[in-house]
């Protein structure tokens, strides 16, 4: 199994509804009616992507690097190859949690790259046989 399919194995939701436990020890679904209206943002359209922050960490230490430009709203090529194995997994795992965590994607360009995009970018495959994937 490769590095991808294991980052999407990790990512992937159930389809149970998740029952949860509030402080006093009642069950409640993580739907509520009533929540406040203040809770809820209004969604608008993805303004055009005007940078994109290359990263290349060697080390779990240089995570905060390319987890910081991702938390406003970048999209991140993140290079690993100079990371050693075990350093590069560990990696790995962070930024698919930064992008579940913020609702954005991991895709894997190739063996030594990932890209991270945030929810508002959407990405196109366009493949050299005609044919094209959306990336969501």
């Amino acid at each position: 199994m490769g590095m991808f399919e294991r980052f999407m194995e990790k990512a992937s939701l159930s389809d149970e509804s998740e029952e949860f436990l509030d402080d006093e020890g009642y069950e409640y679904d993580d739907y509520d009616e009533e929540a406040p209206v203040s809770s809820i943002r209004a969604v608008t359209p993805a303004e055009e992507v005007s940078r994109i922050a290359t990263c290349w960490p060697r080390t779990f230490a240089d995570i905060q690097t390319f987890a910081d430009e991702f938390r406003k709203d970048l999209p991140v090529i993140l290079n690993l190859s100079q990371a050693d194995d075990a350093a590069r997994q560990r990696i790995a795992d962070f930024a698919l949690g930064v992008c579940y965590g913020r609702g954005g994607n991991l895709n894997q360009i190739s063996d030594d790259v990932l890209l991270m995009t945030p929810y508002s970018v959407r990405m196109e495959e366009h493949r050299a046989d005609g044919g094209n994937r959306l990336g969501r």
